[in-house]
Parts: structure tokens; C-alpha cells; sequence
């Protein structure tokens, strides 16, 4: 009877630190603004910035891998595709942080995590999946919350190009997570993430050679920011996300990723003077409802084909 109660007691503590571990993963990448809005407005290339992110970004994990004994093989034949991934990874930054620029940072930080959205509707169209019920209303519902979040006084107020921005932005990483589902790769977990961050770097490094620009800093205080970016928003949030999954599933980890977008807009509330809005308030709801029915849905579907 004690070993039973010691046992009940053990699952629920991991448990709580696997929704906790979701929690910080979900908190930390949403933090992303708060290392971007200094960047730009220091002047500093978003490609140099990028750059130095997504490299130090990989040189974290690999270095974790390592020292964990975690294997960073990879196979000739899938370094192609992890190139072409690698692009989908670093465009979806490239249209966000331009997203930045042109709208309401809450907004921007919303609207990209329609991806999941996005995945569904290539899966039907480019690979004849169906798309259930659940998925048709969570389209729905991200559809509302866009109008929702265009939405200013008595008018229809639609930033037409910072919307397309960070859509596209969303587009690229859902051709990202597509092809990790679809192109066969013999690697997998956190060596596809490293290889990913490293690859976008390659992207932005060439991107900056190509547009003349030196691939330096202008001050090592800089280096050590861009650092703690990498780390807080990039190497916590993916160790946390691989122990989160492993502690409670891969479903309670994507529903509380919808803690992201709030965090984002938190931030912008908080420290970058937005109003909280009507519509602001609506549209984020509409998001994060849409997420999770996206991410339950499946998850039902799933239960009743096994």
C-alpha cells in the first residue's frame, strides 16, 4: 500500500514538471520580443543578429548533445533536405521580425502561431489527408481571430502587408514541420533542431556576404545579448520541450505552447506601452482556442484509428 501511494505521489510529481518544463518552453520562446525590439532599434542588422542566434543557437545544443552522450549523426542524403529546412527555418524569423516592423508586436507575435493551422491545409491539399471537423472549426476560428485583431474602432482597419508578412512567416515554418513529418529523415529529436538552427545560420550568413554586409558586431556587449537571446529563447525552450514530452506527451506540451503568443503579447503590453484592446483581447482568444482545438482534435482522432 506504501509503495503504491509512494507511486501515485512519484507520477503526479513528474507530471507537474513535465506541464512546468511545457510552461517554461512555452514562456521562453515567447520572450522573443523583448531581445528583437532592442536589436532594431539599436541599429543592428537582423541578418547579423540572425546569424549569430541561430549558430550559437546549434553550438549550445551540440555541446549539451555531447556532454549527454546524445548522438549528432546525420546521413549524407538527408543533408539536402535539412538545407532546404533550414530555409523554411530561417524565413519563418526573416517575415516575423519584419512583422515587427510593420504592425502591433502582440499582433505579429499572434499570427505566426497559426502554423499548425497552415500544416493541416497543405497536408489536404498536397497530400490528400483529410481534414476532420475539428480542424475545419480551428480554421475557422483562427480566421475570426485575424478579423478580430484587424479590427479598430468603428472601421475595418487591415495592415494588408504586415498581415502577409507574418502569414508568410507562418507559411514558412509550416513547410518546415512538413517536411520533418514527410521527408523521411533518418534524424530525429534534438539533432534535428541543431542541425536546423545551424543551416539557418549558413542562410543568414550568406545572406549577409551576398548583401555586402561584415558578419560583426558592434560591440562584444552585443555578442554576450545576442547570446543570452540564443539561450533564453532558443536552447531553453527546446530542452524543456524535449523533457516536457517526455514527461506528460506530446499533446499537454502543445496545448500549453499556446501559453506563446500570450507571453508575447504580455510583453508588448508590458514593456513596449501597447493598449489592451477589445479586439487585441478577442483575436489572441481566438488564436489560442483555434491551437487547441487544432492539437485535441487530432489527438481524438488519433485514439479512435488505434
Amino acid at each position: 500500500m506504501k509503495y503504491y501511494f509512494y507511486l501515485c505521489v512519484r507520477m503526479q510529481s513528474q507530471r507537474l514538471k513535465g506541464y512546468l518544463a511545457a510552461a517554461v518552453s512555452a514562456i521562453s520562446f515567447g520572450l522573443i520580443p523583448v531581445f528583437v525590439v532592442p536589436l532594431k532599434q539599436a541599429g543592428i542588422s537582423m541578418d547579423i543578429a540572425l546569424f549569430y542566434r541561430f549558430f550559437l543557437g546549434a553550438a549550445m545544443i551540440a555541446i549539451y548533445m555531447l556532454f549527454t552522450g546524445k548522438s549528432l549523426k546525420i546521413t549524407w542524403p538527408d543533408i539536402p533536405k535539412m538545407l532546404v529546412m533550414g530555409v523554411f527555418y530561417a524565413l519563418s524569423s526573416e517575415f516575423l521580425f519584419l512583422g515587427y516592423d510593420l504592425m502591433s508586436v502582440g499582433i505579429a507575435s499572434t499570427l505566426i502561431y497559426t502554423y499548425p493551422i497552415i500544416v493541416a491545409v497543405i497536408l489536404s491539399v498536397g497530400f490528400g489527408e483529410i481534414i476532420s471537423p475539428a480542424t475545419k472549426f480551428s480554421i475557422l476560428l483562427a480566421m475570426l481571430g485575424v478579423v478580430c485583431m484587424s479590427w479598430k474602432g468603428e472601421t475595418m482597419e487591415f495592415n494588408f502587408f504586415g498581415m502577409s508578412m507574418i502569414l508568410l512567416g507562418s507559411l514558412a515554418y509550416a513547410l518546415y514541420m512538413v517536411m520533418v513529418n514527410k521527408a523521411g529523415l533518418k534524424i530525429q529529436g534534438m539533432s534535428l533542431t541543431c542541425y536546423s538552427l545551424l543551416f539557418s545560420a549558413f542562410f543568414y550568413a550568406g545572406k549577409a556576404l551576398v548583401t555586402g554586409q561584415a558578419l560583426i558586431l558592434p560591440g562584444m556587449n552585443w555578442v554576450g545579448f545576442i547570446a543570452t537571446f540564443s539561450f533564453v529563447t532558443t536552447v531553453i525552450s527546446v530542452l524543456a520541450m524535449v523533457y516536457a514530452i517526455g514527461l506528460i506527451g506530446s499533446t499537454p506540451t502543445a496545448v500549453l505552447g499556446a501559453l506563446e503568443p500570450v507571453v508575447a503579447v504580455w510583453i508588448a503590453v508590458i514593456s513596449f506601452g501597447e493598449k489592451v484592446t477589445w479586439n487585441l483581447i478577442a483575436g489572441v482568444a481566438l488564436v489560442i482556442a483555434a491551437l487547441i482545438v487544432n492539437v485535441l482534435g487530432k489527438t481524438i482522432r488519433r485514439r479512435r484509428t488505434t
